[in-house]
């Protein structure tokens, strides 16, 4: 394992409320993946049809990163579903996915809020939502629909509700957003903060906008 899952395993297997802060391509999405899948797995929920884990991710390309990571630890090919969500397609192939039955859901966060507006999800049987590169997502503008999708979850799922930030960055918002939705014993796992490499300050970025 790399040091984040090995970090994280037992507090999302426990069911603790983390923020866990780690680079970009450190392996995070096993790090919550991993030890979700198989708490499921051992308490025998996975396969109903009933979505037990939602996750929210700033892009498309992120969001199907991380549906590929869940679909990879599958026993078998029908052991449970995993529906990804993201705007630019059509709605109603997600939607009729979602009336037919979905383990685990994997979205952007528009594309969530449509789904929600139209009554498509059933959050009695919730156990987990996940924020994978939650400074991402509140970085981009995201943070009015992140408030509206949480505090419509928190209102509606169960109460033991687990909530897990994964992030390369722990800005003060994304603190904010664990003050606002998580539990008050939360813990923080800090995988960055005494990095040896670092950029140098001799390197300077140039961008070049393109129109393609």
């Amino acid at each position: 394992m790399f040091p984040v899952q090995f970090e994280t395993f037992n507090h999302v297997w426990k069911r603790k409320d983390l923020i866990v802060r780690d680079l970009t391509g450190s392996g995070k999405t096993l790090g919550f993946s991993l030890p979700l899948v198989e708490f499921l797995r051992k308490n025998k929920t996975l396969g109903n049809g009933k979505i037990k884990a939602m996750v929210l991710a700033p892009t498309r390309e992120l969001a199907l990163q991380v549906a590929k990571e869940f679909n990879l630890q599958k026993h078998h090919e029908n052991e449970y579903n995993v529906l990804t969500v993201y705007g630019g397609v059509s709605i109603d192939d997600q939607t009729y996915q979602l009336r037919k039955g979905v383990d685990i859901f994997v979205g952007t966060t528009g594309r969530i809020l449509d789904h929600m507006e139209r009554k498509n999800f059933d959050f009695t049987n919730l156990r987990t939502v996940i924020l994978d590169e939650a400074d991402q997502m509140l970085k981009l503008g995201f943070k009015e629909d992140v408030d509206k999708i949480m505090f419509t979850i928190k209102d509606k799922a169960p109460k033991d509700l687990q909530v897990l930030l994964f992030s390369a960055t722990i800005p003060r918002w994304v603190k904010e957003i664990a003050e606002s939705f998580m539990s008050p014993h939360f813990e923080t796992i800090d995988l960055a903060q005494n990095l040896k490499n670092k950029t140098s300050k001799t390197v300077h970025h140039l961008a070049i906008n393109c129109p393609w």
